[in-house]
């Protein structure tokens, strides 16, 4: 589905004012598991506001103005998300939702036509590919869930626990998650990620809309029992790791000015389907 591997990826990358101000500055690697490919990306956070630099792509989120920004440099355009947009994207996912169980239902039904043998070899296949489950049911908040796994390390001479992260029974991460004392970051620091989660909330219970930990901030403090930042992320993709993030240093320090100000020259782009 387009729009959640679109938003997902805005949300697994997470992360303006007149004057500069004090704020907390994150320096990761992200790696391609697969390729070992890796690309650098720089979060910016404050307490009312986030902007992650990667790559390809970045994000501005203003909670002080209710505007999430997702900015592609080198097409010099732009996408504004808002509180409006954010429920008329809902709907669309909600309808494609339908969709989905509709097709799902239709493969069962083909699937119980197939001798035991060859249904089973199917349904295994499918499965390995995230496909071919029973029809969806109306859609219900995905039931996220961390549990400990394994031993602590050492990450940017930071010490912190392993996590399992599974949505809905399917394991999406493992994560390994310091106390915030630990990172060197305070609760204040990390407001915007209570803010950030807030505006996505229409969308939020979409299984269309992949998980990230900027996304369940809230259930994961209350799951592991203690205020944490993820100081590193495997991301699973069809039950196998994907993409390894790894925070390379945590900084507090002044952010320029403008840092959170949409930069000028770009073209807006809409979402397909949204009224322009």
């Amino acid at each position: 589905m387009r729009y959640g591997r679109f938003f997902g990826a805005t949300a697994l990358f997470l992360l303006s004012s007149g004057t500069a101000m004090a704020g907390v500055v994150v320096t990761s690697t992200y790696t391609k598991l697969d390729t070992k490919e890796t690309s650098p990306s720089t979060m910016y956070i404050d307490n009312d506001r986030l902007k992650l630099v990667s790559q390809d792509i970045t994000v501005i989120f203003r909670a002080d103005t209710n505007r999430l920004w997702i900015i592609r440099p080198g097409e010099k355009t732009y996408t504004e998300m808002t509180p409006e947009t954010m429920q008329q994207l809902a709907g669309q996912l909600a309808g494609a939702q339908s969709q989905l169980g509709a097709a799902q239902a239709q493969l069962q039904a083909r699937l119980a036509q197939l001798p035991p043998d060859q249904r089973a070899m199917m349904q295994q296949m499918l499965a390995g590919r995230g496909l071919g489950g029973a029809a969806a049911a109306p859609a219900a908040p995905p039931q996220v869930s961390f549990a400990k796994a394994g031993a602590g390390k050492a990450i940017a001479g930071m010490r912190c626990e392993t996590y399992s992260k599974s949505v809905n029974g399917q394991k999406q991460a493992d994560m390994c998650i310091a106390p915030i004392a630990t990172a060197g970051v305070t609760a204040g620091d990390l407001q915007a990620f209570e803010r950030l989660a807030a505006f996505v909330q229409p969308i939020a219970s979409s299984p269309l809309v992949p998980r990230t930990g900027y996304l369940d901030w809230n259930e994961m403090t209350k799951a592991i029992g203690f205020a944490g930042f993820p100081l590193e992320n495997v991301m699973y993709l069809g039950g196998q790791p994907n993409l390894q993030q790894t925070v390379n240093k945590i900084e507090h320090t002044t952010i320029p000015t403008g840092t959170y100000d949409l930069p000028a020259g770009l073209n807006k782009r809409e979402l397909p389907g949204m009224p322009r």
